[in-house]
């Protein structure tokens, strides 16, 4: 708070003995003045605006404190915080009762469902899967990607598209490789498991023929690589193919007449004679290709090529590149198999049901935790609420006390405050008409014969009749703790109903092996 001016500091701040003695000699004010003149009235101004300010400042902090003052209402009936917050609790589980009920009968079906398959094909382990299938997937893309990169290389150098359309073979190989051939391998794997000695050997046979189809698979593939034009052998000789092509003498030969007939080595068992002129034609060597699978030397041909070599020899690869492209496809089925196999339980149909039941009991959790969560929440907020606004009246009657003090404290400094201002900004004025009667000539004005006193309106000191007495102030406490615990009693007692509510309806039986009607 600033101090209180001084008669003093008044006079120096508004030039009072000057402006007097300048007034006194100009004659002003007139001797018939009725009232103050400006030099007056800007002084008195100048008090009445600082006791302004300080008698506000007084009113807003016993505004403040008067609320504080009053006592505590002893309402002993229902609140309206309990009843809402009782509602509101009622209605969300009215609200997700249909959703929790239909959850629970979906994992109720699971649970029984996995408790029959168990029974029926005696399992008594848990399924053993994976919680996530993330990595597995993420480890079939890189076999897939792996043998992609690969076989690109090998085509690469034996298409016109040189890499690029050689990965669009590879592509294609590695899908089938790891993607069917690997998922049918695990498949029949995990049915090699089964409880049922025909599904057992059926699996096997089954598995035995999905192997023999991958590595045949894998062998035309390697056959196709030798079929496409840089890999393939020099075409033979065309008049060896067309004797090797003809089953007899043909007939333009028989026209020759005379001329002597030579057998080559090669036609000797044939029967097919040659003339003269042509029996030191030689036959394309043993290890070449064979004669009837040349269709040509563009990369369209080399499917039935390719077809031709496999069907003439299997296993006949002559390529060094040929025979790693065979292993690496073997390699990689058998990874993929072994990747799918993990992916998954071992017995067939075991995993499929346990994954569905965890999959809906985690649901019904999560909506059950998230519904429970929100009960909790509603019902905290409202007992938060209401040990916040709950005012003891004997803690109350002591601030009370307190606060009485303080506006008495702060009632008196305000009347001090107008005492002293009154007695400086009289002094000032009267220090001012001091100087300004020693310099007029004139008689002074007949107002100034009485002192100045302010009309300031001062406020009535505190009350204390409204604060109540100590033995009211300890029966009141006792009644509003009363119905403070009945209110936090009856909200406990609606929460716990509601959440007993939704345990009921989400409890599940674990043995359960109800055949579902």
């Amino acid at each position: 708070m600033a101090p209180t001016p001084t008669a003093s500091s008044l006079v120096e701040r508004f030039r009072l003995k000057e402006r007097g003695r300048e007034r006194g000699h100009e004659g002003q004010p007139h001797t018939g003045q009725p009232t103050l003149d400006n030099v007056e009235t800007e002084v008195v101004a100048y008090c009445d605006d600082l006791y302004a300010k300080r008698r506000n400042e007084y009113h807003r902090h016993r505004s403040a404190l008067e609320e504080r003052l009053r006592p505590p209402p002893a309402n002993r009936g229902a609140d309206p915080l309990v009843e809402k917050t009782c509602k509101e609790m009622r209605d969300a589980v009215a609200e997700e009762r249909p959703d929790l009920a239909g959850l629970a009968r979906e994992a109720q079906h699971a649970i029984g469902e996995v408790n029959r398959f168990r029974r029926d094909e005696a399992r008594t382990a848990d399924a053993d899967f994976p919680e996530s299938r993330g990595w597995h997937w993420g480890l079939l893309v890189a076999l897939i990607v792996v043998e992609t990169l690969v076989n690109g290389l090998f085509f690469g150098a034996n298409v016109e598209g040189g890499l690029l359309a050689g990965t669009s073979y590879a592509v294609l190989i590695s899908v089938v490789n790891v993607g069917v051939l690997g998922w049918l391998i695990a498949a029949l794997v995990r049915l090699i498991h089964h409880r049922d000695p025909r599904r057992r050997v059926g699996g096997l046979a089954a598995l035995t023929a999905v192997a023999a189809v991958a590595v045949f698979w894998n062998l035309f593939v390697a056959h196709y690589r030798e079929a496409l034009p840089p890999d393939y052998p020099l075409p033979p000789d065309t008049t060896a193919v067309a004797q090797a092509m003809v089953p007899q003498v043909p007939a333009e030969l028989a026209a020759v007449g005379d001329s002597p007939v030579v057998q080559s080595p090669a036609d000797a068992s044939s029967g097919v004679q040659l003339p003269t002129g042509q029996a030191g034609t030689e036959s394309p060597s043993a290890d070449s290709v064979p004669e009837t699978c040349w269709r040509g030397p563009e990369e369209t041909h080399a499917d039935q090529e390719a077809l031709c070599l496999f069907r003439a020899s299997p296993f006949g690869l002559t390529g060094f590149y040929s025979w790693m492209l065979l292993l690496i496809g073997l390699a990689m089925c058998a990874a993929a198999a072994m990747d799918w196999f993990k992916t998954d339980d071992p017995y067939p149909g075991y995993g499929k049901r346990e994954r569905r039941r965890r999959n809906t009991e985690e649901r019904l959790l999560d909506d059950r935790r998230e519904l429970l969560g929100d009960l909790n929440e509603l019902h905290d907020d409202a007992a938060r609420k209401l040990r916040t606004d709950f005012r003891d009246p004997v803690e109350a009657r002591q601030l009370a006390l307190t606060d009485l003090n303080k506006l008495d404290a702060r009632h008196t400094d305000l009347v001090g405050f107008a005492r002293d201002l009154e007695k400086s900004c009289r002094g000032a004025l009267d220090m001012y008409r001091t100087a300004n009667r020693e310099a007029r000539t004139t008689p002074e004005p007949q107002i100034w014969q009485t002192p100045w006193t302010s009309d300031w309106d001062l406020p009535e000191p505190p009350d204390r009749s409204r604060l109540m007495s100590e033995a009211e102030a300890e029966e009141r406490s006792r009644l509003m703790h009363d119905a403070l615990e009945q209110r936090e009693r009856k909200l406990r007692e609606s929460h716990d109903e509601c959440r007993e509510l939704v345990n009921e309806i989400t409890r599940l039986d674990p043995h359960d092996k109800a055949v579902p009607t």
